[in-house]
């Protein structure tokens, strides 16, 4: 049977080699207690790691659907007012043009009524082309573009509106997997096929300084049309911010649970670490006792 021989230099090596162990999980405590992190490189927990860099993205996506739903929601606040002003004006239009199919007017009083009409029309035109955070909110996803475009007569009275923007949603992603469309086009809500708000206003306006009952008649049909048409829209508005604002909430809430595991994964635990870090420097204290003793003889005590 073979027997190692146990030199002198084996000897401090060995002593060395266990003080360095000491010390580097010395120095690891000490890290942690000053970084406040238990991983602070990725040979501390591979898989932690691994871990830590998936929730990361996770929060990154989910703060990037959070700030764009922060963005939308004071154009989706503003195309709510706007069309709900709108439909006030409309409102006003049909109370004027039952006066006058219902009633003896002189041509003053008509053309007085057409007036009022006339400027119904202008406050339309004017929230139809609304801006929010320098976009307008009814041209469809032709936002810089401004959706509707009113053609004068020589007295400067509207006489013909032409739409400019396009019919398309502007869909605002909420989640990986959810869409939201956030807007109106003026198409579908002001200026369609079925009902013309832009039109049926500048009718009347006509109809009235022609003193034409009959037209007056069938234009009550048409603004009731009109606030169908619109109350349709505004009813979808509605239904988009309130899916929005509960992708809000729970966005917000995703955020927050993936960073407690976040930090669950990579901070240290203080009194934990503390803990530790008494047991290592009392390890690390036996060790420099131990080597001491353990190097202390030489030659020269052997030669005394």
């Amino acid at each position: 049977m073979s027997m190692m021989r146990i030199t002198q230099r084996l000897m401090t090596d060995r002593v060395m080699l266990n003080l360095n162990r000491h010390t580097r999980n010395l120095l690891d405590v000490q890290e942690k207690l000053s970084t406040g992190r238990r991983i602070n490189s990725p040979s501390d927990d591979p898989i932690g790691v691994r871990r830590a860099i998936n929730t990361r993205t996770i929060i990154q996506k989910s703060e990037q659907y959070s700030a764009n739903i922060k963005m939308m929601k004071p154009q989706m606040s503003e195309t709510t007012s706007q069309i709900q002003t709108i439909l006030d004006n409309v409102g006003r239009a049909y109370e004027l043009t039952l006066q006058a199919a219902n009633s003896v007017y002189s041509q003053t009083e008509q053309d007085n009524l057409a007036e009022e009409i006339n400027q119904v029309l202008e406050s339309v035109l004017e929230r139809a082309n609304h801006r929010t955070n320098d976009r307008y909110i009814f041209a469809g996803t032709k936002t810089r573009t401004e959706p509707f475009e009113a053609i004068r007569n020589a007295n400067g009275e509207i006489e013909q509106v032409v739409y400019r923007g396009n019919s398309e949603y502007i869909n605002l992603a909420v989640s990986d997997t959810s869409k939201v469309a956030i807007n109106e086009p003026g198409d579908r809500i002001l200026q369609s096929a079925e009902a013309d708000v832009f039109q049926t206003l500048i009718d009347i306006r006509d109809n009235m300084r022609a003193m034409d009952v009959d037209e007056l008649q069938e234009r009550l049909g048409e603004i009731e049309t009109i606030q169908e048409q619109m109350l349709r829209g505004l009813a979808r508005v509605g239904a988009a911010q309130n899916r929005i604002f509960r992708s809000e909430d729970d966005t917000e809430d995703y955020i927050l649970a993936n960073q407690i595991l976040l930090s669950d994964t990579l901070d240290a635990d203080f009194a934990e670490t503390i803990i530790d870090l008494n047991v290592r420097q009392n390890a690390y204290q036996a060790a420099l006792n131990a080597a001491g003793r353990t190097l202390q003889p030489s030659l020269l005590d052997f030669v005394r």
